[in-house]
C-alpha cells in the first residue's frame, strides 16, 4: 500500500497566512540555497524569494535536499530542492506549498492520520483559524484518501498565540513583507558579489554603472579640481575611505545602511559612510534603491539608498582564503575570513572575522604616470580587520530579540611627493556599529519593532617625513526607532496596509589638528521624526479585471525636526500598474530636505590662498586674459561659506519591469527614467566649459556674466582685503607674495548653496537565461545613460553642463555579462564600457578615449567527496580583472591633486589583476 504523508507550509507575503499581493508564480528569483536540512532550505528560499513561511515542524531536520542555485521560479526552486528525494512539492492556487512524502508505509508510532493532524495542529496553533482552515482545504483538495483530517484546534482566534513571522522588511518601505514595486530596487546576493570576482564591497560598487567613481574614494588620492569635498577624504589629512556615490550627486546624497540602520560617517567632513570597513564575507545581500527615499529614511536619502544586509541565520562553518596580484608592478592582495554560525530552536548566532591586506600601487609602475615625482602612490596600501556578530532569540512565541555588531579597523600608507616635499600619510580608521531590536507580533495582522542603534567612527591621520600633521576625527551617532506595521482596514473592498512610527537620533562630529591643538570642525545636532506609510492594492489578480493584473498605490511621508535647520515634511507617492502578470509599469514622485553634514555646519576652514597669477597660470597651463592681470597677486578663497541652507530636491522616476518564461528560456527587462532637481545643493560655483577654478579670473575678465556678481573682484579696496583677511581662519601664501597687494579676489572655490543642480537619465538592464542539456547559459547587460547633469549658481547665471567632461560623470556606462553553469562549474565573462568624452566644453578640447575592459570569473565546486570529505565542501575560484591589461585613457596631469595621466573618477590605474580563492563549508 502506498500511503501519502502530506503536510503544508503556508507561503505568505504578509502575516498569518494571508496573501498581501500574491506570489508571482512566473517571476524568476535568484536563488543560492545550500542548507542541509529541509527546514533550513525552505527558510532560505522564503528569504531569497521575499516571501514568508510557516515552519514544517515534523520534517524540519530531514536531510538530503539539493542545493538550489540560479534564476528560477518558486516552483522550480522547490522541484530542484527535492529532486531525487522522497519528497515532492506543489504550489496550490491559494499560495500554499504542499510537500508530500511518497511511497512510505505509515508506522505504528506515526500513522498518516496522526502525522498530518500533528502538523496541521502545529500550524494552526501559531496562526489563525482562517489560515488553519485554508491549509485543511488545500490538503483535502489533493484527494488523498489515506489521510483523514482531524479538527483539534479551537476556532476562537483569541486563544491562539500570534506567529513570530520570518518576513523581511525590504529596502524602501517600513511595511513588513511588502516590496516597494513602484520604486526601482536592485538586489545583489552573496553569489553576485562572489561571481563578480572582486574581493571588497567598494570594488563591487565600481562595477555598477549607476555608481560614480569620483568624490570621496580611496583611489582619488589627492582630491579633485572640481570637488573640494574629496580632498577631505584624501590628501594629508584624509582617512582614505570609500563611499557610495549614485549618479555623481555626491557621497552625502546616497544613504548607506547596515541591516536597515545608520552608521556613523567618515572623512574630514563626516559626509559619507565608509563602506570599505564592511567585510564582504559577512554580507548576505546588498539592496540598492536608486530612487529618493527621504520620506522613509530621512533627508540624506536623496539619490538613493544602499542597504547592506548581514548574514544572520547560518548553521555551520565557512573558511576562505584569497590571493591576488597585478601582473605589472608590486601590488599584492590577501584576504582571509572565517564564519561560524549556530541555529537552534527559536534562535541563532553568527560570528565572522575577515582580514584584508592590499599593497600600494606606485606611480612608477605605470607608464602613463611617468611624470609623477617619486615616491608617489596611485593607490594607498590598506590593511583591515573586521568582525561581525549577529544574534537572535525568541523570548516568547510572538516576541523576538535581535542584535548585530560590526567592528572594522583599517590602517594604510600613502607616499606623496611634490617638487619641494615628500609626505608619508598614515590613516587609521575604526568604525563600531551595534544595534538591538525587539520584534513583536502584536496580533494576527500587526507587528511592532523597537530598535536602538549606536555607531562611532574614529579617524587618526598622521604624516611623516617632511610633515608632522596629526588629525583626529570623531563621528558619533545614536538612534532610537519605534514602528508598527500591519493591516489598517478595508477600503473599496481591499486591505490597506500601513506603517507608522517615530525616530530620534543624536549626531556629533569633530575634526581636530592635534599637532597644533586646533579645532577645525565641530558640531552636533539632534533629529526627531515621525513617519507613516500606506500600501493600497487597488486591484489584484483575483479581481479578474481585464488589463489590470495589479494596481497598487503607495503613499509615505516623514516629518523631521532638526535642532539646527528647523523642520520639514517630505512626501512620496508611488504607483504600480501591471496590465499582465509579466509586465509591471511603475512611477514615483518624492521630495527631500537634507541639511549640510556636520563637518560643513561646524567648519572653521574659511581660507585665503594667496599666489601670483603668473605662477598659477604656469602650474595649470592657463593663459592670461589680459596683460594687466598676467602677473599680479590674487587671493583665492576656499572652504565653507557662512549661513548654509538645507538642500531640497524633487525626484521623479518612471519605468517598467518585464519577466517571462518561454519553456526553458527566461528573460527579464528593466528600465527606469530618473529626474532629480536639486535646489540649494552644496558645491562650488560652476565654471563655464568646465575649465579650472583657477581660470575664473581670466574667464570673468572677458565675460562679466559668467559668474554671480561679486564672485571675482578686480582691484579690491584695502578695506575689502582687510575685511576678508580678518574673517578667514587661515591664510596660505605661495611664494613671496603680500596679500595686501592683491588685485584679484576669487571665491569660485568657496563651498556654498547653489541655485540648482539637475540630473536626468535612464537605468536599464536585461537578462536572458536558458537551460539546456549542456548546462545553463545566461546573458545580460546593465547600464546607465545620463541625459543631463547641470549646475547653476544663481538664477541670473547660465547653467553649466558637466556631463562628459574631465572628472565628471559620462553619458554612458555599461556592464555586460555572459555566463555558463553546469554541475559544480560556474563561469562568467564581464565587459565594462565607459564612453569617450572631452576635457571641457571648449571647441577643439582634447578628447578622452572610451574605456573598455574585460573581467573573468571561474569557480568550481569540488563537492563533499573531495579528500574524503575532510575538507568539507571546497570551492576554488579564479578571477581576472582587466584581462587585456588595458591602460586608462590618457588625460592631462594635475599635480596639485596628485593626478597623473588619467581620470581617477572614470578609470582605474590598476591594470590586469589576477586572483585565486579557496573556500569551504563544514
Amino acid at each position: 500500500m502506498n500511503a501519502a504523508i502530506t503536510f503544508a507550509v503556508c507561503c505568505c507575503v504578509l502575516a498569518q497566512g494571508s496573501m498581501a499581493q500574491g506570489v508571482e508564480r512566473d517571476h524568476q528569483y535568484q536563488f543560492d540555497v545550500d542548507e542541509e536540512t529541509l527546514g533550513e532550505a525552505l527558510a532560505e528560499i522564503s528569504i531569497q524569494a521575499r516571501i514568508g513561511y510557516l515552519h514544517p515542524y515534523e520534517l524540519a531536520e530531514s536531510r538530503g535536499v539539493n542545493p538550489v542555485t540560479g534564476y528560477m521560479t518558486i516552483s522550480e526552486a522547490l522541484d530542484e530542492l527535492l529532486r531525487g528525494t522522497e519528497f515532492s512539492a506543489d504550489l496550490t492556487e491559494s499560495e500554499v506549498i504542499v510537500i508530500s512524502r511518497m511511497e512510505r508505509e505509515p508506522t505504528e508510532e506515526m500513522g498518516s492520520t496522526k502525522f498530518v493532524t500533528a502538523l496541521l495542529a502545529g500550524v494552526a496553533s501559531i496562526s489563525s483559524a482562517t489560515a488553519y482552515a485554508q491549509v485543511v482545504e488545500d490538503v483535502e483538495e489533493r484527494g488523498n484518501d489515506e489521510v483523514e483530517i482531524i479538527e483539534e484546534v479551537e476556532s476562537d482566534e483569541s486563544e491562539k498565540t500570534p506567529l513570530r513571522q520570518d518576513v523581511i522588511v525590504v529596502t524602501g518601505t517600513n511595511i513588513r513583507g511588502i516590496a516597494p514595486d513602484s520604486s526601482p530596487v536592485q538586489v545583489f546576493s552573496r553569489e553576485d558579489l562572489q561571481e563578480s570576482g572582486v574581493s571588497t564591497i567598494q570594488d563591487f560598487l565600481k562595477t555598477m554603472p549607476q555608481n560614480f567613481g569620483g568624490g570621496s574614494n580611496a583611489e582619488v588620492v589627492g582630491g579633485l579640481p572640481n570637488d573640494f569635498s574629496a580632498s577631505y577624504n584624501s590628501g594629508r589629512s584624509g582617512t582614505y575611505g570609500s563611499s557610495a556615490n549614485l549618479r555623481g550627486l555626491g557621497a552625502g546624497s546616497t544613504l548607506v545602511l547596515l541591516n536597515n540602520h545608520r552608521v556613523a560617517p567618515s572623512s574630514g567632513l563626516g559626509d559619507f559612510v565608509d563602506i570599505s570597513l564592511f567585510p564582504a564575507s559577512a554580507i548576505e545581500r546588498m539592496e540598492v534603491l536608486t530612487d529618493g527615499a527621504s520620506s522613509i529614511y530621512g533627508g540624506d536619502a536623496v539619490a538613493g539608498v544602499m542597504n547592506f544586509i548581514l548574514r544572520e541565520d547560518y548553521d555551520g562553518a565557512e573558511a576562505m582564503v584569497r590571493y591576488g596580484s597585478v601582473t605589472n608592478g608590486d601590488l599584492d592582495e590577501y584576504r582571509a575570513s572565517m564564519t561560524y554560525g549556530k541555529a537552534w530552536d527559536g534562535g541563532n548566532a553568527l560570528v565572522a572575522y575577515e582580514y584584508f591586506n592590499r599593497g600600494n600601487l606606485s606611480a612608477g609602475d605605470r607608464s602613463f604616470s611617468s611624470e609623477a615625482i617619486l615616491p608617489n602612490d596611485l593607490f594607498p596600501s590598506s590593511e583591515r580587520n573586521s568582525v561581525v556578530a549577529a544574534f537572535s532569540q525568541d523570548i516568547l512565541s510572538n516576541l523576538r530579540f535581535k542584535s548585530d555588531f560590526l567592528y572594522g579597523n583599517r590602517t594604510g600608507r600613502r607616499d606623496w611627493s611634490g617638487a619641494t616635499y615628500y609626505i608619508r600619510i598614515l590613516p587609521d580608521t575604526t568604525t563600531v556599529s551595534s544595534s538591538a531590536a525587539l520584534e513583536w507580533n502584536i496580533s494576527e495582522n500587526w507587528t511592532a519593532d523597537f530598535i536602538g542603534a549606536y555607531s562611532k567612527t574614529d579617524g587618526d591621520v598622521n604624516t611623516e617625513v617632511d610633515s608632522s600633521w596629526r588629525t583626529d576625527i570623531e563621528s558619533e551617532l545614536w538612534t532610537l526607532d519605534a514602528k508598527a506595521s500591519g493591516i489598517l482596514g478595508t477600503l473599496w473592498g481591499v486591505e490597506v496596509h500601513g506603517a507608522f512610527g517615530g525616530q530620534y537620533r543624536e549626531e556629533s562630529f569633530s575634526n581636530v589638528r592635534v599637532d597644533i591643538d586646533t579645532v577645525q570642525r565641530e558640531a552636533d545636532r539632534n533629529v526627531s521624526a515621525v513617519f507613516g506609510e500606506l500600501y493600497i492594492p487597488l486591484i489584484s489578480e483575483e479581481d479578474g479585471v481585464a488589463g489590470a493584473h495589479r494596481l497598487d498605490l503607495s503613499l509615505s511621508g516623514r516629518y523631521e525636526d532638526y535642532s539646527d535647520f528647523g523642520s520639514q515634511t517630505t512626501p512620496k507617492l508611488g504607483v504600480l500598474w501591471s496590465p499582465v502578470e509579466s509586465l509591471r509599469l511603475r512611477a514615483s514622485f518624492g521630495k527631500s530636505f537634507n541639511p549640510p553634514p556636520l563637518g560643513r555646519v561646524g567648519a572653521l576652514d574659511y581660507t585665503a590662498f594667496v599666489a601670483g597669477t603668473a605662477d598659477i597660470n604656469n602650474v595649470f597651463g592657463l593663459a592670461a586674459a589680459d596683460p594687466s592681470i598676467a602677473d599680479v597677486t590674487a587671493i583665492y578663497v576656499s572652504g565653507t561659506a557662512r549661513n548654509l541652507q538645507a538642500e531640497e530636491s524633487e525626484t521623479f522616476t518612471a519605468g517598467f519591469d518585464f519577466d517571462k518564461e518561454f519553456g526553458a528560456h527566461r528573460i527579464s527587462l528593466e528600465a527606469t527614467y530618473l529626474d532629480i532637481d536639486f535646489e540649494n545643493r552644496l558645491g562650488n560655483t560652476p565654471v563655464p566649459n568646465n575649465r579650472s577654478v583657477f581660470d575664473a579670473p581670466n574667464i570673468a575678465w572677458g565675460d562679466d556674466t559668467a559668474f554671480p556678481p561679486g564672485t571675482v573682484v578686480y582691484m579690491p579696496s584695502l578695506d575689502t582685503i582687510n575685511d576678508l583677511l580678518n574673517s578667514v581662519q587661515e591664510i596660505q601664501l605661495r611664494g613671496d607674495v603680500d596679500p595686501l597687494d592683491a588685485q584679484i579676489i576669487s571665491t569660485v572655490q568657496l563651498t556654498k548653496n547653489l541655485t540648482r543642480t539637475l540630473v536626468q537619465g535612464f537605468d536599464f538592464s536585461t537578462d536572458y537565461g536558458v537551460d539546456t542539456d549542456y548546462g545553463e547559459f545566461s546573458l545580460g547587460v546593465s547600464g546607465s545613460y545620463i541625459l543631463e547633469y547641470e549646475h547653476q549658481a544663481t538664477p541670473s547665471t547660465p547653467a553649466v553642463s558637466r556631463i562628459d567632461t574631465l572628472y565628471n560623470p559620462t553619458h554612458l556606462r555599461l556592464r555586460g555579462r555572459t555566463g555558463f553553469a553546469k554541475g559544480g562549474l560556474t563561469t562568467n565573462l564581464f565587459v565594462n564600457y565607459t564612453n569617450s568624452y572631452r576635457f571641457d566644453d571648449l571647441p577643439g578640447s582634447q578628447k578622452v578615449d572610451s574605456f573598455t575592459t574585460y573581467d573573468l570569473s571561474i569557480s568550481y565546486d569540488l563537492g563533499n567527496q573531495f579528500a574524503g570529505g575532510n575538507l568539507g565542501e571546497p570551492r576554488v575560484r579564479f578571477s581576472v580583472q582587466n584581462m587585456f591589461d588595458t591602460d586608462p585613457p590618457a588625460t592631462t596631469n594635475a599635480p596639485t591633486f596628485s593626478v597623473y595621466g588619467y581620470d581617477p573618477t572614470n578609470a582605474s590605474p590598476l591594470g590586469r589583476f589576477v586572483s585565486i580563492e579557496l573556500s569551504t563549508k563544514f
